[in-house]
């Protein structure tokens, strides 16, 4: 009987929180009692398994540890990462990777170890079964990623994050600004990015000639992807596939990062969160074709795949268009594609996985109409590191593809 009451339980539960808006739901969570019941459901729908992750490290959570969990009306927006969508994307990320945080070995509901606090509020939750880091004082938060240097951006560098857009109507809000500083002056923004109820973005700062064009925001109570590119004072950003700022001459020599939130709602008892994921911070970007004719070979940890697995992120399309690109223009080019992980997982599996992903970039590479016999698929596995793989900085730079001109 007392079973059967716990079960039943469950179902309410499944039912209550399918009706809750984000913002009902994400005040409940906050107290520690019900987060306790959410665990406890949890436990029963999921059977309280962990998730398979041989390649990224993710480690499994302790079972003292309570959950608060934001759950979506929408899941992950897979339709992002279909390549159609980023057919024009350009980006191509740095390839030293200098910080990168998954937040797999963060425990939910404490502050993100490997970031500063320098106003408001921040804590690590799971949206949609997935470790993010949410924003949470009611007027204006900024963190900053710990770093022993107070000048680690450089003349040239790429930063890319996702970013989760709530939904603006059910929140009731007016509008979210998302700051970005590049400098340690926390009292001016540097650039800032304006999420309005009309379903756009725009963007402007006072303190630079920071230039955003304003577009639709795209589907809301989902994930977005920011990618950033800086080289010796030319400034580039990306929403999703779209460019949306291009300055030649950025008047501001960038230093450090630090994300921002303010947010301005009707409702003024509960406020929405921002939440941002997979953090990438690298040196470098960009010169692809000059690297492989000088070096006969351009390797890049910037294609980035689903944990453990071959599908690759939509946002990894720029480097992959470049390379169809360069194809097409040199018909007579031939590359060996080259996989490589990180050591997390065994040999024998981490030598299937990087044949895979290899093999999931040639045919990526090939449905853009590339003959599939140009180019030929080899994976590693974890034997030929770049480093000791101890931090999740030199993981991420194991994990890796190469392009070798044969």
């Amino acid at each position: 009987m007392k079973k059967t009451t716990n079960l039943l339980l469950a179902v309410l539960m499944i039912f209550a929180f399918t009706e809750t808006s984000h913002a009902q739901l994400w005040k409940k969570l906050k107290q520690k009692a019900e987060d306790a019941i959410v665990k406890e459901v949890d436990k029963t729908i999921n059977g309280d398994t962990p998730s398979e992750d041989e390649d990224d490290g993710n480690v499994e959570q302790s079972d003292t540890e309570q959950e608060t969990t934001v759950e979506n009306d929408s899941n992950e927006n897979t339709s992002m990462d279909s390549p159609e969508v980023w057919r024009n994307f350009r980006y191509v990320p740095g390839e030293d990777v200098i910080f990168y945080d998954d937040l797999s070995s963060e425990q939910i509901g404490e502050f993100p170890s490997r970031w500063d606090l320098v106003k408001g509020g921040a804590e690590v939750v799971k949206i949609n079964g997935e470790k993010a880091i949410i924003l949470v004082a009611e007027n204006s938060n900024i963190i900053t990623p710990l770093f022993n240097s107070e000048e680690y951006l450089g003349e040239e560098f790429t930063i890319e994050y996702d970013i989760m857009i709530p939904n603006l109507e059910e929140e009731q809000i007016w509008y979210m600004r998302h700051d970005l500083h590049f400098t340690d002056n926390f009292r001016v923004h540097d650039a800032e990015i304006e999420i309005k109820k009309a379903a756009r973005i725009e963007g402007w700062a006072a303190s630079t000639n920071f230039k955003m064009e304003s577009i639709s925001i795209g589907t809301q109570s989902a994930w977005h992807h920011i990618s950033i590119s800086y080289y010796k004072g030319k400034f580039k950003m990306y929403y999703d596939s779209k460019r949306v700022s291009n300055i030649p001459k950025f008047d501001l020599k960038p230093s450090i990062l630090a994300i921002g939130l303010m947010c301005y709602s009707k409702n003024k008892t509960q406020h929405p969160y921002l939440a941002v994921k997979n953090i990438r911070i690298a040196h470098g970007g960009g010169e692809m074709y000059n690297r492989i004719v000088a070096d006969g070979e351009y390797v890049t940890n910037g294609i980035i795949f689903d944990s453990g697995k071959s599908t690759i992120k939509g946002s990894s399309q720029g480097i992959i268009n470049q390379i169809v690109n360069i194809l097409q223009e040199n018909t007579d080019w031939e590359f060996d594609i080259i996989g490589h992980t990180d050591s997390d997982g065994t040999d024998a599996s981490n030598l299937t996985l990087s044949k895979n992903r290899a093999n999931a970039v040639k045919e990526a590479i090939v449905s853009q109409g590339i003959a599939a016999d140009r180019l030929n698929v080899i994976g590693k596995g974890e034997s030929q590191p770049l480093n000791t793989n101890r931090t999740p900085e030199e993981k991420a730079n194991n994990r890796r593809v190469a392009f070798v001109k044969k």
